[in-house]
């Protein structure tokens, strides 16, 4: 049971480390970072494609990231802690999924669609204890949004981070069950997969995009 205590404390710590510095670098940023999340995804996409300013901005939150990359590895823990940031042609894909009839073609708050530029993820020996604390955890609710997904063979706990500020790109930590992360592991590339299946525009293409492995 104490170990079990130990994790539940590890991971609380490292959530808010977490929300620290995405509050911190979106503080940093606040200049640029003009657009209100809570409009829908077709507010920036339309048949032409993606809106060329939200592009710009998708763009330079990007490099930021990656300019400051090397200081989301100093988050201290005793858990590893696997983050990278998402690819360029993977948010143009996701936005472009989310115009689907599965999304009420894009019908969908951009906060919601765009959730992940940078996504965390931990590996914890069990999940339903974690949750369980995190779930109880009064004060850790009121800073961030948490649910437990549960799709097919599929098993994690999402938490998001945007600090109150709908104009702050919200950034994502996975926590797997350890004895889970095959499964899991498996389930997400599927997933991804879905995706890579909408035609892009050739103006996509031709901003020579990274693609993401």
């Amino acid at each position: 049971m104490d170990q079990d205590i130990d994790s539940c404390l590890e991971v609380i710590k490292i959530v808010y480390e977490i929300n620290a510095i995405h509050k911190k670098f979106s503080l940093d940023r606040a200049d640029f970072l003009n657009k209100n999340l809570t409009k829908t995804v077709r507010s920036v996409v339309g048949a032409a494609g993606i809106n060329n300013d939200f592009l710009l901005q998708i763009n330079k939150y990007k490099s930021e990231l990656n300019a400051n990359f090397i200081s989301f590895s100093e988050i201290q823990s005793s858990v590893p802690i696997r983050y990278r940031i998402k690819q360029s042609e993977s948010i143009n894909e996701k936005l472009l999924y989310y115009m689907s009839e599965a999304h009420l073609f894009g019908k969908v708050p951009l906060n919601k669609c765009l959730n992940d530029f940078l996504g965390f993820r931990i590996l914890v020996d069990d999940l339903d204890v974690i949750y369980n604390s995190l779930e109880t955890n009064d004060d850790l609710k009121t800073i961030v949004k948490m649910y437990l997904r549960e799709d097919g063979e599929y098993k994690g706990l999402h938490i998001y981070f945007k600090n109150g500020n709908n104009r702050f790109f919200p950034w994502e930590l996975q926590i797997w069950d350890i004895n889970q992360s095959v499964q899991n592991e498996s389930s997400h590339q599927k997933h991804k997969q879905k995706r890579k299946y909408i035609l892009l525009p050739q103006n996509y293409h031709d901003g020579n995009l990274e693609k993401e492995e």
